[in-house]
């Protein structure tokens, strides 16, 4: 009866010691696991997990959600901090997510971004008091370059160049590329750029019912690059109708 009482007692004692490490090295090392990024009209989304209770680990604080302009900086910027237990409402940290439960998925959802421009976003944990920034955690947190987007219509009037006006000095674009992006698109449609006096310069053809979205690298017909000034864009959708607008181009 001794042996097995001590036997017992043996396995609680490890396991209080390898919880009590397993926090340790948590605390110590905290980094959330990206679970997913999805997009939609002038939105972001990210959902993350740190794969354990945030209520078993010392000296937990919360988390910090980063976003970086992509066509603006190399740096990331604070978009959102949680901070653990913060019940105002109306505090800057306010932690609104549910109790933890297996398999628990924070999110982070915005509605101020605009459709068609690259972003960047990663996910960092800290700890209570800690200020400096797991470097090495947001570089592997990083997300793949993501664009909001209208997603796809039946409405041609969601149909949108961007940027509009399109200034060469204060480029968007990421990758040196010049271009300008129609969004709101349906599955299949052409579009039509003219120049003001209606001379026909350039025609797009998409045919995507998984995206929305189709670039025009600002050249015509012959790859040469169009002056700037105002052109005119039609859009054809065969069984839903046209739509047409105005665009400028500044250089």
């Amino acid at each position: 009866m001794k042996l097995r009482v001590w036997s017992g007692a043996r396995h609680a004692l490890v396991a209080v010691v390898l919880l009590c490490v397993f926090a340790s090295l948590a605390a110590a090392d905290l980094c959330p696991r990206v679970k997913y990024v999805a997009l939609d009209d002038q939105m972001i989304e990210i959902g993350w997990t740190l794969g354990i209770d945030e209520r078993d680990i010392e000296n937990f604080g919360g988390y910090r959600v980063w976003v970086r302009e992509v066509w603006n900086s190399e740096d990331f910027g604070l978009a959102r901090e949680y901070v653990w237990g913060e019940a105002d409402t109306s505090a800057a940290g306010y932690w609104d997510f549910e109790p933890f439960y297996i398999d628990s998925v924070r999110v982070f959802r915005r509605t101020n971004y605009q459709n068609a421009f690259p972003y960047i976003l990663s996910v960092t944990a800290f700890e209570e008091g800690v200020s400096a920034v797991n470097d090495s955690c947001r570089a592997a947190n990083s997300t793949d370059v993501v664009s909001p987007r209208v997603g796809q219509q039946t409405q041609l009037s969601k149909i949108q160049p961007i940027p509009n006006p399109y200034r060469s000095e204060a480029d968007w674009e990421y990758g040196g590329e010049r271009r300008i992006v129609f969004v709101g698109l349906p599955g299949k449609v052409t579009i039509r750029i003219y120049t003001p006096a209606g001379k026909l310069i350039r025609t797009l053809s998409h045919d995507d019912p998984s995206n929305d979205q189709m670039s025009w690298n600002l050249k015509n017909a012959d790859g040469e690059e169009v002056a700037p000034g105002v052109y005119v864009w039609s859009a054809d959708a065969e069984g839903i109708g046209t739509a047409a607008g105005k665009m400028m181009i500044i250089k």
